[in-house]
């Protein structure tokens, strides 16, 4: 019984392990599912021996109306430099649909890159940032608020604690053929 039960823990934090999107101290490129969705879970873990962090990320679709419509998405360059706060937005009506990151052991710190998409006809509203989802060293598990989209993202780096806390815009979509005025 009490190997059963030993066999058991290991395999399930084997299992939640495995689901990182990177390794520590590794370069990473993540984008959902579809062009159509935006990124809606961020959970991480800290690594006080490598001075990193590990990755999850869950998405959901935009908005259910936009089924089989195509977004149009690019890659931006890296949005920060080592040691420095990091504060990005995707322009205009777009969202969060993907990140990438590259760790430096120089400096244990991230650069953080995003893919941002865009759908005819969906704007965004009420924007506005969440409060920081993560303690220096701390576990992350950031789930948006229904009906949200992602369209950014700020941290900033302790050298102190060689870690980065996150917080995240999030706003709200709706349909609109054309463009809208002031927005």
């Amino acid at each position: 019984m009490f190997v059963l039960f030993s066999l058991v823990l290991i395999l399930g934090s084997c299992r939640h392990a495995a689901a990182y999107v990177n390794a520590l101290d590794a370069e990473f490129s993540f984008s959902c599912g579809t062009s159509e969705q935006t990124i809606s879970h961020v959970e991480s873990v800290h690594d006080n021996h490598a001075e990193d962090r590990q990755f999850d990320f869950s998405c959901r679709d935009v908005m259910a109306e936009m089924d089989g419509t195509k977004a149009a998405c690019y890659w931006t360059g890296y949005a920060n430099v080592f040691d420095q706060p990091e504060n990005f937005q995707c322009p205009g009506n777009q969202y969060v649909n993907g990140m990438g990151s590259q760790h430096n052991n120089h400096y244990e710190d991230r650069i953080w890159k995003f893919r941002c998409c865009s759908l005819p006809d969906v704007h965004m509203a009420d924007c506005k940032f969440t409060d920081w989802t993560n303690a220096f060293d701390g576990a992350q598990n950031f789930n948006a608020e229904p009906g949200t989209v992602m369209k950014g993202m700020d941290s900033y780096h302790s050298n102190h604690n060689e870690d980065r806390r996150y917080k995240f815009e999030l706003c709200t979509p709706f349909i609109a053929s054309g463009s809208l005025v002031g927005k």
